[in-house]
């Protein structure tokens, strides 16, 4: 089955691919005497590189999304996904293009990544073991508000402060999640760029691509256990 595009969409991802292209390839001024750019130079180029390719890709899953998303509104979708996809795809490349600064090597700015992703999926999976325990103490403790309150037992003050609880504990969930998110998405921009450049063989892509999967299992659990919280939650609007 071929996916076909309109031509508003098409029109955006040529404008990203345009956009793009414009900071990437800055106007270049003949050098008579034929001078190399200073190590500086270079490693400015590269940055810009990283930042600019990670623009558009952002630009063009966004386009697609805001396609997929925008029914009716189509065209308008497509505009509003790639401006928003652009504008994270550039602070993900960004973000990988400070980091680089800090190795002197690319191996070792790729351990450090593998190294970042591991401690963030060990602290979510204890998070995520933690909490399916919170969530059995804050369901039964919710259970019991709601029955001695509509039993005129309990006041409308202990519901609330139930709900406060709950409330909370949302909040924590969804900075973790947010959290985890970033860094998913710096992963898989590594790897991405680490497998046009190596191969999918390489050893640093097969461990990035590994601990990219662990973050997406632990930010399904997470998600998850934040719609328990949610409907906890919505049990005591009473």
């Amino acid at each position: 089955m071929t996916l076909k595009l309109d031509k508003s969409v098409q029109v955006v991802l040529v404008a990203a691919v345009l956009t793009t292209g414009c900071q990437s390839n800055p106007i270049q001024t003949d050098d008579p005497a034929g001078a190399q750019p200073a190590s500086g130079q270079a490693d400015s180029s590269d940055a810009t590189r990283t930042r600019t390719e990670g623009a558009f890709m952002g630009a063009l899953v966004g386009g697609l999304l805001g396609y997929a998303v925008g029914d009716k509104n189509r065209g308008k979708g497509a505009l509003i996904g790639a401006a928003v996809g652009a504008g994270v795809g550039y602070i993900v490349g960004n973000e990988i293009a400070k980091r680089k600064q800090q190795y002197a090597t690319e191996e070792d700015f790729l351990d450090s990544e593998i190294a970042t992703a591991r401690e963030f999926n060990q602290t979510a999976t204890a998070y995520n073991t933690q909490l399916r325990d919170e969530i059995v103490d804050l369901d039964n403790s919710s259970r019991l508000v709601e029955s001695r309150y509509r039993a005129g037992l309990a006041s409308k003050s202990e519901v609330e402060a139930e709900r406060q609880t709950l409330k909370t504990q949302i909040a924590d969930s969804e900075k973790l999640y947010q959290d985890l998110k970033k860094e998913y998405d710096i992963k898989v921009a590594v790897a991405n760029e680490r497998r046009q450049q190596k191969g999918g063989g390489d050893e640093y892509v097969r461990q990035l691509d590994q601990e990219i999967a662990s973050l997406k299992q632990n930010m399904d659990e997470l998600q998850a256990q934040s719609v328990q919280l949610a409907q906890i939650d919505e049990r005591l609007t009473i």
